[in-house]
């Protein structure tokens, strides 16, 4: 009976230290550090987390966007389905389909209400909006929100207002992600299509720097820096290329 203890408690170690992996893994990709996902113990791979790992460092913009809808679809309530969901807004705003990318946006702060994602989601969305000119949503959708999600506290401290009451403020202040400046034109083309092929909507655009006039690398337009900074970690970890984050 002794050895059968000891082998079970060996057991429930050994299980635990690679849940831990498993957790530590997931944690650092959330954080945009590259993870091989070949470390983690393959006996987990039927669970949900181990799911959507997978989805987080898959450097195909088009499978990674796929296995998060696989995600989403199998576990909706899963802690992290915000994230798969805001995950699937960012492919289709990277790729510069708008319209899809709002409707993925707008999931978090309607279903997720809880999220850590929900400003920078509720951001996202009303960004989108913008670029369609949809004017009219924006005021719809700022009501609606305003009524589900009463997070800043005011100067009375009696009561509480929508921290989207703010967001209007913000919206003369924007900013893209710069990926590279080249001097000829088929440098600038080169990374562009190697960027696309992994999933990111980005242009060239000719600019001057110091005077002199540059081929640069661009992806979206966002009305936060936090949000920019996102994609720019997501671009740095898949493509080990630097970005700037660049004030318009």
């Amino acid at each position: 009976m002794k050895i059968k203890f000891k082998n079970l408690f060996f057991i429930i170690f050994i299980s635990l230290s690679y849940t831990e992996d498993l957790n530590l893994s997931l944690n650092l990709a959330l954080k945009d550090s590259l993870i091989d996902i070949s470390k983690v113990n393959i006996k987990f791979q039927n669970q949900p987390e181990y799911m959507f790992l997978n989805a987080l460092i898959d450097s195909d913009g088009e499978s990674a966007k796929n296995k998060f809808k696989e995600f989403q679809n199998k576990y909706p309530v899963h802690k992290y389905a915000d994230n798969a969901v805001f995950e699937i807004g960012s492919y289709y705003y990277s790729k510069g389909y708008y319209v899809k990318s709002s409707q993925w946006y707008k999931k978090v702060p309607v279903y997720y209400k809880d999220s850590e994602l929900l400003e920078q989601s509720i951001d996202m969305f009303f960004q989108t909006l913008e670029i369609t000119n949809s004017s009219d949503s924006i005021k719809y959708y700022k009501n609606i929100f305003s009524k589900l999600h009463q997070i800043v506290e005011n100067d009375n401290n009696d009561e509480y207002v929508s921290s989207l009451d703010q967001k209007e403020k913000r919206y003369d202040q924007k900013y893209t992600i710069q990926i590279g400046a080249f001097k000829e034109y088929s440098r600038a083309e080169s990374r562009m299509y190697m960027l696309r092929d992994i999933g990111f909507g980005v242009m060239i655009q000719e600019t001057l720097i110091d005077g002199e006039s540059f081929f640069v690398i661009r992806e979206g337009i966002y009305s936060t820096r936090k949000s920019a900074d996102k994609i720019a970690s997501r671009i740095r970890a898949r493509t080990g290329i630097k970005c700037m984050i660049i004030e318009l």
